[in-house]
């Protein structure tokens, strides 16, 4: 059987601390936010990714097919076996 636990001191306060000041200033909440159904105007500049919707999914096919023959070359630099060889 345990010894009960002694009883703790009750004259002791925790010590609780007071709230940092924020970095910065709290954002006003008058700024108004830009629409989420925003139509672009024409004069507002689009980049190259924006004309060109085809772009970003070909560059993303376009790395994974690099890294996965980047990772064969390696291999096959370091002196091991090619994943195709059986």
């Amino acid at each position: 059987m345990s010894t009960p636990t002694p009883a703790r001191d009750t004259a002791r306060t925790a010590h609780v601390p007071s709230p940092r000041r924020p970095v910065e200033p709290p954002v006003d909440a008058t700024i108004a936010r830009r629409p989420s159904n925003r139509q672009i105007d024409d004069t507002e500049p689009v980049g190259y990714f924006g004309r060109n919707a085809w772009l970003a999914p070909a560059v993303c096919i376009a790395c994974v097919i690099a890294v996965f023959v980047s990772m064969v070359v390696l291999t096959w630099l370091a002196g091991g076996p090619t994943p195709f060889d059986r």
